[in-house]
């Protein structure tokens, strides 16, 4: 059986080891050593990377009491040196442990029970047994464990049977029937655990709720510790400088500079929007105005695809018409009619778009399609038009 350093000096970061067996699955080979500090992926805790000899650690797992260390080649002695990569390790513990104290002051606090927890590389996150949390809330449970982290509380652990477990004030009940770790947070969390943990809380440094968001009837957190949360603040910080830079406000007015601007720009848009709209009026007018037939078919080479269908609507409230529009900018063509004419739009296009590699599709008064290339789009148009004037 292996010896599971990763438990008795959860901080070594070389050892020496002997090779026991090793064993091929799949292309890759499957490394057991007689001890090891590689700590095998579970409880919610990725496993460790790294090293043995020159080998890499890609993967290590625990099957029947067996601990596999995945590799893409055999290691060539059968006595290795390990090296553990522990600025990895040393970040799993920052947050695994920072968890159990955030898993904590939500329990003790609000009797929010943990009912599963995420460790990846990506993010951290534990789903709450509360189905509403408030910013007050957060802020509570924010300034509760990093006084915990400041108060730099010893954290340990021991092996302990199943009848034990009466005089041990757990926040959860263990999944395990024998050998029983309990990881001991100075009487703030008692929680059966088989992760690798720190010495003590202030090694955690800080944690920062990042946001929260609703999940099955519970609240899923998300939060960053230790160095993550530093980075984190690191990189918002730049954020903050560039942007007060840019704008010319100092960091603490910011925000009120951006809500002004904000407003302002809602303004505009509105303005701008007003102005389009009566611009289009005024161009489909003018269209109506030189038009000698109840068919509209015009391609724009400087108007947008919303602007197009906001003529051709225009163009339809004014009386009997039918409208083939395009757009250059977008590649997108509209034909629509009001209902006064034989022609399925969405039949149309459905049989013959394929031919033109356009997509799209419609109903009886009206459809729309895109293309790749503004060749095809005039090609269709042209065809759309034959064929409208063909059944005329």
């Amino acid at each position: 059986m292996t010896e599971k350093l990763y438990y008795i000096y959860p901080y070594i970061k070389e050892w020496e080891a002997d090779v026991l067996d090793i064993s091929e699955k799949e292309g890759k080979f499957l490394i057991e050593l007689n001890k090891t500090a590689f700590y095998p992926e579970g409880g919610g805790q990725p496993s460790d990377k790294g090293y043995i000899d020159d080998v890499e650690v890609l993967h290590v797992f625990e099957e029947d009491e067996h601990i596999f260390h995945v590799t893409n080649k055999k290691p060539k002695n059968s006595k290795v040196i390990c090296k553990l990569d522990f600025e990895r390790r040393y970040d799993l513990m920052q947050q695994h442990t920072g968890q159990h104290i955030l898993s904590a002051v939500f329990y003790n606090n609000f009797k929010g029970e943990t009912s599963s927890f995420h460790l990846g590389e990506d993010y951290v996150s534990i789903d709450i047994s509360m189905p509403e949390m408030t910013e007050e809330l957060i802020k509570i449970v924010e300034d509760e464990v990093n006084k915990i982290i400041y108060s730099n509380l010893e954290i340990k652990s021991y092996i302990v049977n199943k009848n034990e477990l009466e005089n041990i004030p757990l926040r959860k009940l263990p999944k395990v029937e024998k050998d029983i770790r309990i990881v001991e947070i100075d009487k703030i969390d008692y929680s059966p655990c088989c992760g690798t943990h720190l010495k003590n809380t202030g090694e955690i440094g800080v944690i920062k709720i990042i946001k929260i968001e609703k999940y099955k009837g519970v609240t899923r957190v998300y939060f960053k510790c230790g160095k993550r949360a530093f980075e984190d603040y690191q990189f918002k910080h730049d954020i903050t400088v560039n942007l007060g830079k840019l704008l010319s406000v100092d960091q603490n007015n910011l925000e009120s500079k951006v809500k002004n601007i904000s407003e302002e720009l809602k303004n505009k848009i509105k303005e701008i929007k007003e102005l389009k709209e009566n611009l289009n009026l005024y161009e489909a007018e003018d269209i109506l105005n030189r038009l000698n037939s109840n068919i509209v078919n015009i391609n724009f080479s400087d108007k947008t695809f919303d602007d197009v269908q906001n003529i051709g609507r225009i163009i339809l409230r004014k009386g009997n018409y039918l409208v083939i529009l395009s757009s250059n900018i977008d590649k997108k063509l509209w034909l629509a009619h009001n209902g006064d004419f034989e022609v399925n739009c969405g039949k149309l296009f459905k049989e013959n778009l394929q031919k033109f590699s356009g997509r799209g599709g419609g109903g009886d008064k009206q459809a729309q399609a895109s293309f790749e290339s503004e060749i095809s789009l005039k090609e269709f148009q042209e065809f759309v038009v034959s064929k409208i004037y063909n059944n005329d």
